[in-house]
């Protein structure tokens, strides 16, 4: 399982921006030292009081310059027309590829919030249609040496990109995906798709993975096959010394969850193609055990509690798991990012290189004696029985 470490620069009344980012900056440094797999930050526009990440194609190569290993997922970029051109987001990605050495992903969607959407006059009955053309024209960009593309939304004439990436076939792409209709055409698009967010529970979570496996095997693809089931723990991730300082921290996290959910009633709606997110509203955020233990958004405890619940996303076959850490005084984040690197992810990634409880390795040695002993008196018998064999032969 990969391990992407989220965030998206929440900033308090009373801090600066400028403050937060140079945190955030501390706090990627510090996933790649303990071992996090990538950093993520979505796109948000206009936002207020949840993110300030407008521009991560701005942050990433600053970030890219001051590390060497952990890689850079875009959690997404919007493809309406009206905020991002297609054919730019194809040049900053190759651009990006080349400047981190192989180090980038993308994730694409279409914008979960009217604050954005109307700020950019973005029609939420054609974002959609906008999001699956974009995707078209980058993946072809990407791939042929020259490629041209005509639909609704985009007409470009014979071009070939420049620059041109180093990862073959080219970056890992990826889509955002809240209904059952958009994982089946992430899977039949041969593309990852990212799930979760709408803390509607692991069933949930279940059943969307279960559509994307099958959708994928019914499938034919064009492009190379980039396939890969990511799930968003949107609310967030905090490992602390204790289950009950965990908790205590995380709860000020729900604040957020209800602003930012607020958006996805409002957007169901103004369009159909929002519809899916309306179902938001029969979650009860104020439901402290359903949230944190079953809405599927919240990794929350000290590292066994985190360990058991990252298990239950990987019984349901995650790939990857996307984790919100953010929203808390900076030096908790460094805490919680340290402690689940040095106590969790190694579980999940080298697990056999995790140093054993004393008692737990004696009680198997114990346990293992009786069939060690019996070995060595089988042994033992064979040997006698050749000897005798043999020395019967030679008083013959």
């Amino acid at each position: 399982m990969r391990f992407i470490f989220m965030s998206e620069g929440e900033t308090q009344p009373g801090h600066t921006h400028e403050h937060r980012y140079r945190e955030l900056v501390d706090e990627v440094l510090l996933a790649e030292e303990v071992g996090f797999d990538a950093f993520g930050t979505s796109e948000q526009h206009v936002a207020i009081g949840t993110a300030s990440t407008s521009a991560p194609e701005v942050i990433y190569p600053y970030l890219m310059a001051l590390t060497s290993r952990i890689r850079f997922v875009h959690l997404v970029t919007l493809l309406p027309t009206r905020i991002n051109h297609a054919l730019r987001v194809a040049e900053r990605l190759a651009t990006e590829d080349i400047l981190s050495n192989g180090r980038v992903e993308l994730g694409v969607g279409r914008g979960n919030t009217t604050l954005a959407l109307r700020a950019f006059e973005v029609s939420p009955a054609e974002n959609k249609a906008q999001q699956l053309e974009g995707l078209e024209v980058i993946r072809r960009a990407l791939h042929n040496d020259v490629f041209s593309y005509v639909g609704e939304h985009y007409k470009i004439p014979p071009r070939g990109l420049v620059p041109r990436g180093l990862q073959k076939p080219y970056p890992p792409i990826h889509m955002a995906t809240g209904s059952p209709e958009s994982v089946r055409a992430a899977a039949e698009l041969g593309v990852g798709a990212i799930v979760g967010g709408f803390y509607l529970g692991f069933e949930f979570i279940e059943n969307m993975l279960r559509i994307y496996d099958d959708a994928l095997a019914g499938a034919t693809h064009t492009y190379p096959l980039q396939a890969e089931k990511i799930v968003a723990v949107a609310g967030g991730m905090h490992c602390a010394d204790t289950r009950d300082e965990a908790l205590r921290w995380a709860r000020s996290l729900t604040d957020t969850v209800a602003l930012s959910t607020d958006a996805y009633q409002r957007l169901a709606k103004l369009s159909s193609d929002y519809q899916y997110m309306g179902a938001v509203k029969d979650v009860d955020f104020t439901d402290e055990n359903y949230m944190f233990n079953d809405s599927a958004g919240f990794i929350v405890g000290d590292p066994d509690d985190c360990v058991a619940q990252v298990q239950r996303f990987a019984d349901l076959g995650a790939d990857s798991l996307v984790m919100r850490i953010d929203g808390l005084p900076h030096e908790e984040l460094m805490k919680s990012i340290e402690m689940f690197g040095k106590y969790v992810i190694p579980k999940f990634k080298n697990p056999r290189a995790v140093v054993r409880d004393s008692d737990d390795i004696l009680a198997d040695i114990r346990a293992a004696r009786p069939a060690h002993y019996a070995e060595v008196e089988a042994f033992n018998n064979s040997k006698q029985q050749v000897t005798e064999t043999a020395t019967a032969g030679e008083s013959r």
